[in-house]
């Protein structure tokens, strides 16, 4: 038995019999339990079809050897459950939330989904258009449409480069036989995690996942990451209709599980975090009122990370806004932080890390992708812990090494 995060609540780890692992977390005085299938594949592994993963996900919901779409969406529906799924650039996941006499429901359908979908043509017809349309929703959306070409930009050439959604060219040319390719490949027990939130026994939970979850094993492919190594600087500039200008500067930063990580959010969280007091929305907004949106964001990867800040202005400050916004980049590297400045970046964060535990589903996800791509589960006292053994001198050096305006890649839509 290990500690989880919320709480620090006991959580265990049961592996079926077909190799599918099933991690579960009590949760006391709650009627609702949560449910969700991790699955370590996401569009990194999509090879030669950009968005074959995500359209693979959309996919899993309409139709199964023993159910119509329809009969998908009512399952849970009708007895007040919420059913949902998402795509990153690593992982898949199917997660429900149910009142307790209908988990067993929830397992069922969702093991039902992940490995006995059956892809009908005249479905997936529908369903790329509806993804069509996704991407053109996100074509409309800037603030989102420029991260998306800034990790284009950034990872050119890898496996991480392509957009989550891929292209209409790359969607259209997705049939039923490379979905049915995917599924052999990536949705085997192995390569899975059930992860369970509930006051229900765990006992019970294992039944229930033996009876759902009991597939043939068989023998999983080698499944192959080639990892990012050849960076190069990239800036450019695009004209846009937009009313507002967007920009976007970053570089390749940590992987997941690099010892300097942990140190990078926490600086991130100095620079440009979602606190209203970040050196970035004091700078540029409340200072000098150039922007509404202007924030930092580290995310990692297996084997590499993304560091990026983001704003929004009219032209004529757009200038000005970047430069200071590397002007601030530049007061982390050169200047340490002092033993007050630094205790209070740590008492926020600690305290935003904790408040993020409140959300059960959120921490079980978590727990359950960190499971299946083999990365240690901490508990909150461990992570906290760990934030504050970080010293200035380490933060500085993080900055000297992320924040390095020579290394750092510019994309902005430009609108006159």
């Amino acid at each position: 038995t290990t500690k989880s995060l919320l709480n620090l609540e006991d959580f265990q780890i049961h592996t079926l019999s077909n190799g599918l692992r099933l991690l579960y977390r009590p949760s006391t005085h709650s009627n609702v339990s949560h449910v969700g299938f991790t699955i370590n594949v996401g569009s990194r592994d999509d090879a030669a079809l950009p968005g074959t993963a995500h359209c693979f996900e959309h996919m899993l919901f309409k139709g199964t050897e023993k159910r119509k779409a329809w009969q998908i969406i009512n399952r849970l529906d009708n007895v007040g459950g919420e059913m949902n799924a998402f795509t990153t650039k690593e992982i898949t996941v199917l997660y429900a939330s149910i009142i307790n006499p209908y988990l067993e429901r929830a397992i069922e359908l969702l093991s039902d989904l992940c490995f006995h979908s059956n892809f009908p043509k005249k479905e997936l017809e529908k369903e790329k258009k509806i993804i069509a349309e996704e991407i053109n929703m996100y074509l409309d959306t800037p603030e989102e449409n420029i991260y998306d070409e800034f990790q284009e930009m950034v990872f050119k050439g890898h496996s991480l480069a392509p957009n989550i959604l891929g292209s209409p060219e790359s969607l259209n040319a997705i049939n039923s036989v490379h979905l049915l390719a995917f599924h052999k490949t990536y949705y085997h027990p192995e390569n899975i995690v059930l992860t369970v939130g509930s006051s229900l026994p765990f006992k019970q939970i294992i039944k229930w996942a033996e009876k759902h979850c009991n597939v043939v094993h068989h023998t999983a492919e080698n499944i192959k990451r080639v990892a990012f190594k050849h960076y190069q600087v990239q800036q450019q500039q695009k004209s846009t209709e937009h009313v507002q200008c967007h920009a976007i500067l970053g570089q390749p930063a940590y992987a997941q599980q690099d010892p300097k990580r942990l140190g990078l959010m926490l600086l991130n969280n100095i620079l440009g975090g979602p606190g209203m007091n970040s050196r970035l929305n004091i700078s540029v907004r409340e200072r000098m009122g150039y922007t509404y949106n202007v924030e930092s964001g580290y995310t990692a990867f297996r084997d590499t990370g993304l560091f990026h800040c983001y704003l929004s202005t009219d032209f004529k400050n757009l200038h000005k806004a970047v430069e200071l916004v590397k002007k601030e980049m530049l007061q982390l590297k050169n200047k340490a932080l002092s033993p007050v400045q630094l205790s209070h970046a740590k008492n926020q964060f600690n305290g935003q890390i904790s408040l993020s535990e409140e959300n059960r589903m959120n921490v079980l996800l978590m727990m359950g992708r960190h499971l299946a791509q083999g990365y240690p589960i901490e508990s909150l006292e461990q992570v906290i812990q760990a934030v504050n053994a970080i010293s200035a001198q380490s933060l500085q050096e993080i900055a000297n090494e992320i924040f390095d305006l020579d290394k750092i890649s510019y994309l902005a839509y430009v609108s006159e």
